[in-house]
């Protein structure tokens, strides 16, 4: 469904009702199919559109010096970057 088409339905609509005062009852039909059928694309495009899964993180095999520990413990207790502890 193009969204410009759809656009200028519910404008149609609308119009209408500012015209009138209110919607008859195929208008209301009309109102109520186009919502439908836009819920209905929504849908099949949520169901095609997937969660791209995460990369698992690389993992570091080198070990730590104790420094290196003490100052990783410190950026975590502290949450501050790098930079705030070299």
């Amino acid at each position: 469904m193009n969204i410009k088409k759809v656009t200028q339905k519910l404008a149609e609509i609308r119009d209408i009702a500012r015209e009138e005062g209110r919607l008859t009852a195929e208008e209301k039909a009309e109102l109520k199919e186009l919502v439908n059928q836009t819920l209905t694309i929504a849908q099949k495009d949520l169901k095609k559109s997937h969660v791209i899964p995460m990369p698992q993180q690389a993992h570091n095999d080198n070990e730590l010096t104790a420094d290196q520990h003490f100052r990783l413990r410190l950026m975590e207790k502290t949450g501050t970057g790098s930079q705030a502890i070299h």
